[in-house]
């Protein structure tokens, strides 16, 4: 019988708890939001150091492009579009920046094989003994 008398309080601290809990989830998601543009930015600026706007301009053009969208969706306060474009744009700059790299290293395994092919013809027209 005791436990039914404590039943009322103990709704009224869970719905309590869980009210304290949704409103800090709406007030941490401009910080979230401001978070996940902060971390796309670094993504980009680790792709234009791989030099992924001469290996690959489309795709650091679409994060430069998605970033822009979730900086004006988070000054207009639409945290959950503006977390999710900033998302996509570190997606788009992690993209480019791979490509940015497998393209650097095609060029010198292309490099190599001309190089390669090279000493081939000058061992070739050595005269041999």
């Amino acid at each position: 019988m005791e436990w039914r008398k404590k039943m009322p309080s103990c709704l009224v601290l869970t719905a309590t708890f869980g009210l304290l809990l949704t409103g800090g989830c709406a007030a941490t998601n401009g910080a979230l939001s401001k978070e996940k543009i902060w971390q796309a930015n670094k993504a980009i600026g680790a792709a234009k150091e791989s030099n992924a706007g001469l290996n690959a301009p489309n795709e650091l053009k679409a994060a430069e492009d998605k970033i822009t969208e979730a900086t004006t969706a988070l000054t207009n306060k639409d945290y959950e579009r503006a977390a999710r474009l900033a998302e996509e744009a570190s997606i788009n700059a992690d993209y480019a920046r791979a490509k940015a790299n497998t393209e650097k290293a095609k060029k010198a395994v292309e490099e190599l094989r001309q190089k390669n092919q090279a000493l081939r013809q000058e061992l070739e027209q050595m005269p041999r003994p």
